[in-house]
């Protein structure tokens, strides 16, 4: 039970730290090139709409957080 909860929440910080990094990216690499800086802002936003939706989007999930929340 304790390693399942902890692969969870391992799983969400890394998903959320790879949206964030798109996203925060986005700056550096608009200097490079246009396209593939739009590109990483979209896949950012793209991968922390999905973390959100398949988070909120579980009624166990949602209630586990609600209750426990995420730590």
């Amino acid at each position: 039970m304790v390693f399942e909860t902890l692969t969870g929440q391992l799983s969400i910080v890394i998903t959320l730290a790879f949206g964030t990094l798109l996203i925060v990216i986005y700056p550096i690499i608009n200097k490079e090139n246009k396209y593939f800086a739009w590109f990483s802002l979209v896949m950012g936003i793209i991968i922390l709409l999905l973390l959100l939706w398949f988070t909120f989007g579980n009624e166990v999930l949602r209630q586990q957080i609600l209750r426990y929340g995420l730590l």
